[in-house]
């Protein structure tokens, strides 16, 4: 699935749902920048973290050379069967339908994966399938058949077919492997032919218990509410009046995303930030905003958050604002991996959680250098490393003589 398209605003006078946001750089180094300057930065760059879940990696392509890079063992999302399970004699197995149905059962239940049909159980090529099994190739007649093997029918998945790559070729001319990739599916849970419901388990697809079921029917029936987009809006804003000494407070947006295909009735989120990232002005600015509460706990503090309306299959929408304050005595935490946490309810869905380190974005890196150069970093705390060491004092011996001392 793509993420959300975002649009464009740099200012601070942008709306809430106009903000410029991309993923953050890969750089992890968190060291401060370089040069002769020492005023604080003036460009902007609002960056944020699409946050995205996976079932199953795939390549692009496939080829007879991905087949061989394949593990050999069999897992929950992949299964090898030899062409002998599809086709003998150049005419479709008997029964093939049926037990092709509880592999597509099984994978669209769980986490989805991938169905090699030209594999032995060893995960070696064994010559393939014939290409032409059927009128219009055997990976047309695979597409119509794949669907309907389960009820409701499968609307996610596609079919590949790997020829041979060469004369050295393990799969025989005229014949391919043939990939069948299927992903998760919203209408689980998907009936086999045998009016019995399968699941992956322990790489091998097996009848669901009544428990399992009710996992899926629950995992279908929940809105799947996730923190889409999270980062900086702008630049840092430098302050260097503080009698205490210069710092830099940085303003973050947070936007929620409905993935799922159930209407969201209730969601409310909540902002985990470690406590010496939040000053007085900070904690004002969070608690001006409508509807935002604050919890405090022993080294963090959380802000949560009620949507006050619900969110459609689909929908994007602006949650709220936080902020954090950088300073000389929580420059080295930064640097060492102080992390913005969130947790998401919505409705009667097991709570989802993130979190993103805050050195991983340019302005905080930025911010790091500027308050680097500033002098506000105590000795010890500089290019990353941890809090300065105290010095343990030798402790004198009761009694014990002192040196004499020498008389002329």
């Amino acid at each position: 699935m793509a993420d959300p398209t975002p649009d464009s605003a740099t200012g601070p006078d942008a709306g809430p749902d106009s903000d410029s946001h991309a993923g953050p750089d890969s750089d992890s180094h968190a060291g401060p920048p370089t040069g002769p300057d020492t005023g604080p930065p003036t460009d902007s760059s609002p960056v944020a973290a699409p946050v995205r879940e996976l079932a199953v990696e795939l390549p692009p392509r496939w080829s007879e050379a991905a087949l061989l890079s394949l593990d050999p063992n069999e897992y929950d999302y992949q299964e090898f069967k030899g062409s002998l399970w599809l086709s003998k004699d150049r005419e479709v197995v008997g029964g093939f339908l049926h037990m092709l149905s509880k592999q597509v059962s099984a994978f669209a239940n769980g986490g989805g994966g991938r169905l090699f049909i030209g594999i032995d159980d060893s995960g070696a090529v064994d010559g393939g399938v014939p290409v032409d099994l059927k009128g219009g190739g055997t990976r047309s007649w695979l597409e119509d058949v794949v669907s309907g093997v389960v009820e409701p029918k499968l609307k996610k998945f596609n079919v590949f077919e790997v020829r041979s790559d060469g004369p050295d070729s393990a799969i025989h001319a005229g014949h391919a492997v043939y990939v069948v990739e299927i992903a998760p599916s919203e209408d689980a849970p998907h009936q086999a032919y045998d009016h019995r419901y399968y699941l992956r388990i322990a790489g091998k697809s097996r009848p669901m218990g009544h428990i399992h079921i009710e996992d899926v029917l629950r995992r279908t029936r929940h809105p799947r509410v996730r923190l889409s987009r999270v980062g900086p809006y702008g630049d840092a804003e430098y302050i260097d009046t503080d009698p205490r000494g210069p710092k830099a407070q940085l303003c973050f947006r947070a936007f929620l995303v409905n993935e799922g295909r159930n209407l969201a009735h209730h969601v409310g989120a909540e902002i985990r930030l470690p406590r010496p990232l939040v000053n007085s002005d900070v904690r004002d600015r969070m608690l001006a905003q409508d509807g935002v509460v604050l919890t405090q706990d022993p080294g963090q503090l959380t802000f949560f958050r009620y949507h006050p309306t619900p969110l459609f299959p689909t929908q994007t929408v602006y949650l709220l604002q936080f902020w954090v304050a950088m300073h000389g005595n929580n420059y080295a935490q930064i640097q060492d991996g102080a992390a913005i946490r969130w947790t998401v309810y919505a409705d009667d869905a097991p709570p989802h959680q993130g979190e993103l380190p805050l050195a991983r974005f340019k302005v905080v890196r930025r911010a790091l250098g500027w308050l680097h150069r500033q002098g506000s970093v105590p000795e010890g705390q500089k290019a990353g490393a941890g809090p300065p060491k105290r010095r343990r004092r030798k402790k004198s011996r009761r009694g014990a003589r002192k040196p004499a001392q020498k008389t002329s």
